[in-house]
């Protein structure tokens, strides 16, 4: 008998915290290590550069780390 996806999951959740937190950190490190083997398409590659050029010609319109986390944070406390 094959197991199905389903049955993998019912059988990860009957498992103790510990071990269900050890098996979503092997499931995480495998979904990095598969994004990091793929290389970046020519399309986003070109959008990256065209958002690096954009951003060097108008810093100005950049908005501060320190900004964002700051109203991040405010928004997230209510």
């Amino acid at each position: 008998m094959t197991a199905t996806a389903e049955d993998t999951i019912d059988a990860i959740l009957e498992l103790p915290v510990a071990q269900r937190i050890e098996v979503a950190h092997a499931i995480l490190e495998s979904i990095a290590a598969d994004t990091v083997r793929r290389p970046l398409t020519e399309e986003v590659k070109q959008e990256l550069r065209r958002r690096r050029d954009e951003a060097r010609a108008h810093p100005e319109d950049g908005i501060p780390w320190e900004v964002i986390k700051a109203e991040s944070l405010a928004r997230s406390q209510g």
